[in-house]
């Protein structure tokens, strides 16, 4: 009686969504796996993802990891060290091991041309000519 109660009020407070890398993530949403560290290295039994590649969220697990379609394990036993038991549940994965499948947003390459050629000139005239010295300048230059 226990077990289903506690099953119940797991059911109330489950996540619906979390944001990751910018991106939010709802169950259905497609994330790439990136990390494989240490993962349930101490645990048998456990199907892991494979690195690269992209897995649909089935559900969250009630640590707040994601558990993953396609990923099937049976329900686990997890103990601590002095054997006494903390819970049981289906492995998830930490959301830390998982970025968003499709990128925030894509990368634009700009090319930009700079010409050697001076097209326009500034000419500034001396204080001290006359202006008919500038403008014979001015035509000499054109």
């Amino acid at each position: 009686m226990k077990l289903l109660i506690y099953i119940c009020r797991y059911k109330i407070y489950t996540m619906k969504t979390v944001i990751l890398k910018g991106q939010q993530i709802t169950i259905g949403s497609e994330v790439r796996f990136i990390d494989d560290r240490d993962l349930y290295a101490d645990v048998p039994n456990i199907n892991k993802p494979v690195v690269g590649n992209v897995y649909v969220v089935k559900e969250f697990s009630k640590k707040g990891g994601f558990l993953l379609e396609g990923i099937e394990n049976k329900v686990h036993k997890f103990s601590n060290p002095h054997g006494e038991l903390i819970d049981i549940c289906e492995p998830g994965f930490a959301i830390n091991r998982f970025e968003p499948a499709k990128p925030l947003r894509k990368k634009k390459i700009v090319r930009i041309e700079i010409l050697p050629i001076v097209e326009e000139r500034l000419y500034i005239p001396e204080k001290n000519k006359s202006k008919e010295k500038v403008k014979q300048e001015e035509l000499e230059l054109a």
